[in-house]
């Protein structure tokens, strides 16, 4: 019925005429609560993963941009005592959640963490850094954009092979004996830095090159037994040592910013690189 008739009935239209919007002002926009995403390209390539990891043959992973709610998990007292707010932060920006954080190849996890400050803050890092020759203090601006990645593989390094599940099979120099390594993925990093407090706690020696030979071996010639394998470290030749952790350091995926610094002190222009600091998520304003 059109509002005339109902007049005409007798009947009051109480219809709110609609408002007229004033000439020269835009209407209110909705809101929107979409938070974006972007996919970051992880240096593993997805090629050390096994078959039954979410990130097995993927080039890229999709994380969400930082919020104001990722503010709040960087700044957690708590989480930061616990050691453990970079963690909780990747676990919230990560679209999958099937994803395991500790899960993640270290270079993987650099990587992912490089991308989030990017998309949140920009390329430009300025950060606090300490001149190596004469020791003083002064900042520098890292661009986060200039960053260099390497896939890894047996390919980096003559000698190693890849075996069917991902890991990389190093033959030693001077014993000849196969060895086969497995890349350090967060879990493994936890490990060494709990070993590594707990040695300082109690002043007992540094052994971070054979714990982290402990950590990455998998078998001896084709050997997984734990007592065995560790046997073999503790009487390997320092050759075949040095040789096994250049391979792993070399063959794992990585990503990498450095940039010249010219101190200001003394004058001296050093290759540095990128210092992650409380700066890295908290930008000067």
């Amino acid at each position: 019925m059109s509002r005339n008739s109902s007049r005409l009935a007798g009947v009051e239209d109480t219809t709110p005429e609609p408002a007229e919007t004033p000439i020269g002002i835009a209407p209110p926009m909705k809101l929107s609560f979409a938070v974006p995403t972007e996919f970051i390209e992880i240096p593993s390539q997805g090629k050390f993963y096994p078959e039954d990891h979410p990130l097995h043959g993927q080039t890229v992973v999709e994380i969400r941009h930082m919020t104001a709610k990722d503010e709040d998990i960087l700044s957690s007292k708590a989480l930061l005592k616990q050691g453990v707010v970079l963690d909780r932060f990747l676990k919230g920006i990560l679209v999958d959640k099937s994803i395991n954080i500790d899960s993640l190849l270290l270079g993987d996890k650099n990587a992912i963490l490089i991308g989030a400050r990017i998309s949140g803050f920009g390329p430009a890092y300025d950060t606090k850094v300490v001149c190596p020759v004469c020791f003083s203090h002064g900042r520098h601006i890292f661009d986060l954009d200039e960053v260099k990645t390497q896939h890894g593989g047996p390919g980096e390094m003559e000698g190693v092979e890849r075996s069917a599940n991902g890991n990389i099979v190093i033959t030693t120099p001077k014993t000849g004996v196969q060895v086969e390594c497995q890349l350090l993925t967060g879990v493994h990093e936890k490990q060494l830095l709990a070993q590594q407090k707990r040695a300082e706690k109690q002043k007992l020696p540094d052994k971070s090159a054979t714990q982290q030979l402990e950590l990455a071996i998998v078998s001896v010639n084709g050997t997984t037994d734990r007592a065995t394998i560790n046997r073999f470290i503790q009487s390997m030749p320092i050759m075949d040592s040095r040789h096994i952790r250049k391979a792993i350091e070399v063959c794992s995926p990585s990503v990498e910013v450095r940039d010249y610094f010219d101190c200001q002190e003394c004058g001296a222009s050093t290759d540095m690189e990128v210092p992650f600091t409380t700066d890295f998520f908290w930008p000067r304003q």
